[in-house]
């Protein structure tokens, strides 16, 4: 796979790699069916409410709710744009290029569709990228070399809660929890690898990301805060890389979240592609505050081979 994590080498920053375990068939068995949302609750409100609900807040952390609810409700606004003629263009020159060629293409590619980010973004910055194909199932998008990750890994045999425990200590970093006690602005998606354990009863891992934000009036990432917490790090996508790309609405659950990467791979294997992407792991990205009823935007992600 052309989509391995390498750490961010900047001399301030605190890296790791991430452990991966394979065995993506066993992931119904290893990873629980629970119907308490998962990361976008997670944007303030997993490892904060208590197992049945709102009413069962705890003490310690009402505080810390009161914080996060504050900072998400401002972080996203709402906004809009459109696709523009360069980028068209740009994937026009993507899809007929050699090899020789591609990287290049993806980043001319790319640098168009950073100028019409998404309407999912809602405003805050997220990574550009470029729409190679769309079909009724998935998209095929294409990004560029070096994206700046702030992340942590948690293994645990359920998603909520190590979802929830890895928000909460990128939470606390962007919050201030760094070496320059400095906010960090937020940013989309919230993104999560998830390596199934290799059997029923055995952990899996999960790697929690942010976005590292543009430097303002750039499309260059800022060089992150140096993290204080030794289980954070920073961490760069080395390659130009494919995603194969399935969205859903709603409020994003485990089994929700297995039931569309099943159907994700499903649909490639349907077009001729069972070999053609990375089966033994996946991705969820979450573009949305916990606040926002309507209109929202969960994928989930198959790295091409």
């Amino acid at each position: 796979s052309p989509f391995i994590f390498q750490p961010h080498t900047d001399r301030r920053t605190r890296h790791r790699h991430a452990h991966d375990t394979p065995g993506i068939e066993t992931m119904t068995r290893s990873m629980r069916s629970a119907a308490a949302p998962t990361i976008v609750l997670a944007f303030a409100l997993v490892a904060l409410l208590a197992p049945h609900g709102a009413s069962a807040i705890r003490p310690s952390i009402a505080k810390t709710l009161g914080s996060a609810t504050s900072f998400w409700s401002s972080a996203f606004s709402s906004s809009s744009s459109s696709s523009s003629g360069d980028e068209a263009a740009a994937v026009t020159a993507l899809s007929s290029s050699g090899s020789g060629a591609h990287d290049a293409a993806v980043g001319a590619a790319v640098a168009a569709a950073a100028a019409s980010p998404p309407w999912f973004c809602h405003g805050i910055d997220c990574p550009a990228f470029t729409t190679l194909a769309t079909s009724k199932a998935y998209d095929t998008r294409a990004y560029p070399a070096g994206l700046v990750w702030t992340s942590t890994v948690v293994t645990g045999m359920a998603y909520d809660d190590a979802v929830g425990v890895g928000f909460m200590r990128l939470f606390k970093y962007i919050s201030g929890e760094n070496a320059e006690k400095a906010k960090v602005p937020m940013t989309a998606p919230v993104r999560v690898r998830v390596v199934p354990g290799a059997g029923p009863f055995c952990e899996s891992n999960f790697t929690i990301s942010f976005f590292v934000p543009f430097t303002p009036g750039s499309s260059t990432q800022i060089d992150p805060p140096a993290p204080t917490d030794p289980a954070v790090f920073t961490e760069v996508d080395p390659q130009p890389f494919t995603a194969y790309v399935r969205h859903f609405p709603g409020y994003e659950t485990e089994k929700t979240l297995l039931h569309e990467a099943a159907a994700l791979g499903a649909a490639l294997e349907a077009d001729g592609k069972g070999g053609g992407f990375v089966a033994d792991h996946f991705f969820f990205a979450g573009y949305d505050s916990p606040f926002r009823p309507l209109g929202r935007h969960n994928e989930v992600w198959f790295m091409q081979a």
